[in-house]
């Protein structure tokens, strides 16, 4: 059981939405009438599994849409929406061309817990939890791992991972009406930094298919020689990320700047990842190693660099 299922009353007519896991014994629903009720887990039982939103909102893809989509579109989003003055309800937005298998994790300073796992088709929504407003202060960060479901790509697809905080001036700042929340609610994307969009994504191929004709067809403006990965240099805000989170911006900035320079018929780029513990190194330092279009790499310039430095020479 979890929240948004579906359930009915053992030994009564009533029935509703699973909208909070009191503990292991008992639940919360809300019962059709609208009015909240705790009862224990052995006294319901699930009718759907999640079916829906507490309030009816999800939405599948229209008969007839295309099943059959090669490159990613859209973004997923977190949003807030208010209940009433005391609470807010949490959902996951999928505002992809595709359906996403999804876990989500709540952190606090005591733990980390899986509250939420599934798939999640694209153009629908799926309630995660309910908040009390009055303790905005101490919400708990969201942890999401998803993985997108595409029939068919011209590039893989990674699996993402991403931390998310709730900050008071992002929070207030992205209120607006949300189609598929069919109302008001604090809302933005959180996988929109996901390497390659759609464009990227048919220009590479074009590219890499038809070497002789890519300066031609790739819209990609050629990147500088030297890439600095410091996440300084790529993120103002980065005293606030996660280590995941750098991570993720760091191997994110990497993969395109070195398909940008395959595209654009570079010669060689240079990453400057630092040396700190290596991790940063060693990451690039593999995925360049399972890439075909490499000729070679080593340290760049150590007299000048060390070795926080990567000379790539592209074929």
């Amino acid at each position: 059981m979890k929240i948004g299922d579906k359930v009915r009353l053992v030994h009564g007519k009533e029935s509703g939405m699973i909208t909070r896991i009191i503990d292991a014994q008992q639940i919360e629903v809300e019962i059709e009438d609208g009015f909240r009720i705790p009862v224990a887990k052995k006294e319901v039982t699930v009718i759907s599994s999640e079916e829906g939103l507490l309030t009816g909102k999800a939405s599948a893809p229209e008969a007839g849409q295309p099943t059959s989509v090669k490159t990613l579109d859209g973004t997923i989003q977190i949003a807030f929406q208010a209940f009433n003055d005391r609470t807010h309800r949490v959902f996951l937005v999928n505002e992809r061309n595709c359906a996403v298998l999804f876990s989500c994790f709540k952190k606090t300073k005591q733990q980390t817990v899986l509250i939420q796992s599934g798939r999640l088709d694209g153009g629908s929504v799926l309630s995660l939890d309910e908040w009390n407003t009055s303790e905005f202060s101490s919400w708990p960060n969201l942890i999401f791992q998803f993985i997108y479901l595409l029939p068919s790509v011209e590039k893989i697809i990674q699996p993402y991972s991403t931390e998310v905080i709730v900050k008071a001036e992002k929070f207030y700042k992205n209120k607006k009406h949300h189609a598929l929340l069919k109302g008001v609610a604090n809302t933005w994307p959180i996988d929109s930094d996901l390497k390659l969009e759609n464009k990227d994504i048919e220009n590479l191929a074009t590219a890499l298919n038809n070497p002789s004709s890519a300066a031609a067809a790739v819209a990609f403006d050629e990147p500088e020689h030297e890439v600095d990965l410091h996440i300084e240099k790529l993120e103002a805000d980065w005293e606030t990320l996660t280590p995941m989170q750098i991570m993720h911006i760091q191997t994110s900035t990497f993969e395109k700047k070195l398909d940008q320079a395959i595209a654009s018929g570079m010669d060689e780029i240079i990453f400057i990842h630092g040396i700190g513990n290596n991790v940063l190194k060693n990451e690039i330092h593999k995925r360049l190693s399972k890439n075909k279009r490499i000729d070679f790499f080593k340290d760049a310039k150590k007299e000048r660099f060390g070795y926080g430095a990567t000379l790539v020479k592209l074929k």
